[in-house]
């Protein structure tokens, strides 16, 4: 599913509906993180951010940032080379 394409309530719905694993209250916040970077482009709002920092170090707040980053720019080269996962 293309979150992206998605309204706020939307995606929100629809992560609830995939998530059926039981996660801890930090691997949710950092998906949380995630689908906020992705959909808003890095935008971060000071909420978020400052329950980020009541679950995760500033080490582990960068780290996150840095993996969430470093993917989405080898998805973004992905696409752009028109590379196909067979």
């Amino acid at each position: 599913m293309d979150y992206g394409t998605l309204d706020e309530s939307s995606r929100q719905a629809a992560m609830k509906k995939e998530n059926k694993a039981e996660l801890s209250a930090r691997e949710k916040l950092a998906l949380e993180l995630a689908d906020h970077i992705m959909a808003y482009h890095g935008q971060l709002p000071d909420e978020l951010y400052n329950r980020l920092k009541q679950h995760f170090s500033k080490e582990e707040i960068v780290a996150l940032f840095f993996q969430i980053g470093s993917k989405n720019g080898a998805n973004w080269f992905i696409i752009a080379m028109g590379i196909v996962n067979k």
